[in-house]
């Protein structure tokens, strides 16, 4: 069976959606989650490993860590042998990929895309599902989501560019080449290419050392002082990579530079030097972007985001980006050609530019280079492209914009994923949609036979008489499939009410005999450390406890509810001490319809039939999770606390819809090989 692991996994939508997703006798195996706060790993091991008995692991660990990719690879390895990872999930943020307006820089969000890509080079899943908010299409008039387009089509098939590579060498096409600067072109991307090649290679080799050496840590002779000595030291020689062939390149360039400068006096020697300095630091660009990505964990680290150090560690990184490095040089490139006495220095400067924009443009856009020069010579420019178009890894059209609501979720959430199809799959360009616009669930499907609840209320067991008055109104007698396709449309298919499916659970109970015979079991801890120190509990019924608003609060909720939402009832009655409250954004959830984007906060909905706030359990029938599946942590937490710690509230507003994960896990089903 093919498999998956889910990055960025919080509390598990993905994980739960790919579970459930079933397809022509064909399901998904489980291997491992990875989230930075130890909160996930709790509600990951409670229900994955203690409730549903899986061999699954979790890694928690910062995905920027220098050693990511490497423990991430051991630990599947150590687990589960040699395994191939079929499938990759995950969320990562795209903040930094602003290129207008306000940006915190060097935040631990900075650009944890990037990190993912590392993940998808080294794992080289057959597929990968990379979700993000819908504003990611439009930000930067489309900028960002063409750079994410972009950087995809660069994860690159280092055996197919080699093959590349080799098949334009032993043609005779560069002969054909008539225009000098063309064959200067022609030969420099080449050149470069090799360079990845070469570099691939080295960096494959260090992380194989690094693997085959990682288990003598667990050697019970190696004290902590030496361990740590060791791994640091392995870390760096993994990170630190001599590529012979770009230094060569960057000594070629700079002496050619000094050659033709000789006896100038054009310009003078510090203009000159300018250029010399760039192609050492490009030169040794490596063991620059290690000192950079030092500095901003000591940024994350020392916590200075507030701090008035804080933007001199910022220009810091700014200055050794290798993006900025190149964009200096480059301006004195113009600066010399403009400034150039004879032909022979404006066209050396022109090239060492023209070598620096191909060193860092990316596989894909030197590739079409060669293409478009291979073209011009008038050469069958067919068998060349059908080399090329096996070098980028990953095929992708474009993301897909996803509607909660149209898979069966009571929540009108907008998600986009950009799916990365391996170049040997067949492409996928759209999630079939599960339900039609006249037949979505309601709020009151989905959370109708909660309400016995009252404020400050915690039951762990349902109300039968509850639940059989409402069985009997239209909301509680909708009987649908388990992807929210209603009765009339599933023929010979078993359907419950939403209610009833979220009480069953939605997962196959032959494939998890253990979800219903063992009870859902909730522990406060938030960490893995401290499971076995805090106390656990076992009820049908878990996450359904109603904060214990005071009066004020609930008088405010009612009247807030008596109008339809906090501006038309402050506008009403604007002399309301109740109105008197910073907080503005309250919504109240209405039953007949589909609930706004589930957010972190537990105030921001007001229930429809009561002065309350939602629970941790509503807000989960709303996101598509299963009554079986436990939040576990604390409840809710305030303040600066919310940055150490991820209570039930905030991995439920985070998570992916289970049902929309599972609509996207059949797709991927139908159709990988």
């Amino acid at each position: 069976m093919p498999t998956f692991v889910d990055m960025f996994a919080g509390a598990g939508g993905f994980s739960e959606g790919f579970l459930q997703a079933e397809e022509s006798s064909r399901h998904f195996d489980f291997l491992l989650a990875s989230d930075i706060n130890s909160t996930c790993e709790v509600t990951h091991r409670m229900r994955y490993n203690h409730q549903l008995g899986l061999n699954t692991e979790f890694l928690t660990k910062d995905i920027s860590d220098p050693d990511f990719v490497e423990a991430l690879l051991a630990k599947i390895e150590s687990t589960f042998g040699s395994v191939e990872v079929d499938v990759l999930t995950g969320g990562p943020p795209c903040q930094s990929f602003s290129l207008a307006g306000e940006r915190r820089k060097n935040d631990k969000k900075d650009d944890l895309f990037s990190y993912y890509l590392k993940v998808i080079e080294a794992l080289r899943p057959k597929y990968f599902v990379m979700e993000n908010v819908a504003g990611i299409l439009t930000k930067d008039n489309g900028k960002v989501k063409d750079r994410i387009l972009r950087e995809i089509k660069n994860i690159v098939d280092y055996d197919a560019l080699d093959r590349f590579v080799k098949a334009v060498e032993s043609s005779r096409v560069s002969a054909l080449i008539d225009k000098k600067e063309e064959k200067e072109e022609f030969d420099l991307s080449l050149r470069v290419l090799k360079i990845w090649i070469e570099q691939n290679s080295l960096s494959t080799q260090r992380r194989t050392d690094y693997l085959r050496v990682l288990p003598l840590f667990k050697l019970p002779t190696i004290n902590q002082r030496q361990k740590k000595f060791a791994f640091e030291s392995l870390v760096s020689y993994k990170n630190e990579i001599y590529n012979p062939l770009l230094e060569r390149l960057c000594s070629e360039l700079s002496g050619a530079l000094v050659e033709v400068y000789r006896n100038n006096k054009d310009t003078s020697e510090d203009d000159r030097n300018v250029i010399r300095q760039a192609l050492s630091l490009v030169s040794h660009q490596t063991d620059i972007t290690n000192i950079r990505e030092r500095v901003k964990r000591e940024i994350n680290v020392s916590q200075l985001k507030r701090s008035k150090y804080k933007e001199h560690f910022d220009r810091i990184t700014d200055h050794l980006d290798m993006a900025e490095i190149v964009s200096v040089a480059d301006k004195q490139c113009d600066f010399l050609i403009a400034t150039a006495s004879n032909e022979k220095v404006a066209s050396t400067v022109r090239r060492i530019k023209l070598a620096l924009e191909i060193l860092f443009e990316g596989a894909y856009e030197t590739i079409q280079r060669v293409l478009r020069i291979v073209e011009n010579t008038g050469s069958n420019v067919v068998y060349f492209q059908s080399a090329a178009d096996k070098v980028a890894l990953y095929h992708i059209n474009s993301p897909i914009q996803l509607l909660a609501s149209d898979y069966g979720v009571p929540q009108n959430r907008i998600r986009v994923v950009f799916i990365g199809c391996r170049n040997d799959q067949q492409m996928i360009t759209a999630i079939p949609a599960t339900v039609t616009n006249g037949e979505k669930v309601t709020i009151a499907e989905a959370i109708g036979d909660l309400n016995y609840i009252a404020v400050g209320g915690h039951p762990l067991d349902y109300d039968d008489n509850y639940f059989s008055k409402f069985k009997r109104t239209k909301a509680g007698s909708i009987r649908r499939t388990v992807d929210g396709v209603p009765e009339k449309n599933a023929t010979g298919q078993e359907c419950h009410t939403y209610a009833e499916w979220s009480r069953i659970g939605r997962l196959n109970p032959y494939r998890f005999p253990s979800v219903n015979q063992c009870l859902p079991t909730y522990t406060p801890a938030n960490s893995l450390d401290e499971v076995v120190s805090r106390p656990t509990s076992d009820a049908v019924l878990q996450n359904h406890e109603s904060s214990n608003h005071n009066k004020d609060v609930q008088d405010r909720y009612a009247l807030i509810r008596k109008y339809g939402d906090y501006h038309k009832a402050k506008a009403s009655e604007p002399d309301n001490p109740l109105m008197d409250t910073k907080k503005r954004n309250y919504t109240v959830i209405d039953p007949a319809g589909q609930s706004s984007t589930i957010t972190t906060m537990p105030d921001d909905f007001i229930h429809y039939a009561a002065n309350r706030s939602l629970t941790v359990r509503e807000m989960a029938r709303l996101q598509s999770f299963d009554d079986s599946f436990v939040f576990q942590g604390k409840r809710a937490t305030g303040g600066d606390k919310r940055k150490s710690e991820t209570p039930q509230f905030t991995q439920v507003g985070n998570a992916v819809p289970p049902l929309m994960a599972r609509a996207i896990a059949t797709e991927i089903l139908r159709k990988i090989k």
